[in-house]
């Protein structure tokens, strides 16, 4: 009886070590049939496209967790949002279009970067930007498109709450199933594990049937992630928003 008691005292501590894993799911808001994301499981964060032709309505719709996909100047010559951060944007400027791209997905709790490959390895403009979202606005994710990012580190020297992307699910659509138990290995080894997909239908078809049968591994809102940062110039501790 006195073992049996010691389990279920155990119980509690084998379930806080469940590996956890985020699921953003980027791009909302250019077609109709975006839609179809919103059946996905309520802790799938959907990330909207600021100015879009059906971004505000699916925020507004949708019952999970809502962000703001912020389009950043990426490396090479690609097409670009009439909304997109670049190098050439004055501190002023940044902040309007900042300020804008919010405001027209007022749901949103937090920021990822759209594309931003060349944008996020500027220091500078990952400090303006930051400068923005601190506390108690909004959290950001580094998608990660650049590995020499500088958004993570920006974000939390801020107190911005913060985390990075670890897989991005869907780069080849021939790739799912790898690239998912890619993650579920991170989660494992980590503990946590950030995944971004976008709402292709065979990447919302994979992932129905793979949300639906996920086990040993929890599914949660990107919120659930983050971590307590501290304010370098002031050391005021900003906690956890999940």
């Amino acid at each position: 009886m006195r073992c049996f008691a010691l389990f279920l005292g155990l119980l509690p501590c084998l379930a806080a070590a469940q590996p956890k894993l985020a699921l953003i799911l980027d791009d909302i808001g250019y077609s109709k049939d975006d839609a179809r994301a919103l059946a996905l499981p309520e802790a799938v964060t959907l990330s909207v496209l600021p100015h879009t032709p059906y971004g505000a309505q699916l925020a507004a719709e949708a019952r999970q967790p809502v962000m703001l996909h912020l389009p950043m100047e990426p490396l090479g010559q690609r097409p670009l949002e009439a909304d997109t951060l670049t190098l050439t944007q004055s501190r002023d400027q940044l902040e309007h279009i900042v300020d804008q791209a919010i405001a027209a997905i007022p749901q949103a709790k937090g920021v990822n970067n759209h594309m931003g490959s060349l944008l996020t390895q500027d220091r500078q403009r990952m400090d303006w930007l930051m400068a923005i979202l601190a506390p108690p606005r909004l959290y950001f994710v580094d998608s990660r498109t650049s590995a020499a990012s500088q958004a993570l580190a920006a974000a939390l020297d801020a107190g911005v709450p913060a985390v990075a992307r670890k897989v991005f699910l869907d780069n080849d659509l021939t790739d799912l199933d790898s690239q998912w138990q890619r993650a579920l290995r991170l989660a494992k080894r980590d503990g946590q594990v950030v995944v971004i997909a976008h709402p292709h239908s065979a990447t919302l078809a994979f992932l129905k049937q793979k949300l639906a049968n996920l086990q040993d591994t929890q599914l949660v809102p990107v919120t659930s992630l983050l971590p307590e940062v501290q304010v370098a110039s002031s050391g005021t501790l900003v906690p956890n928003r999940g």
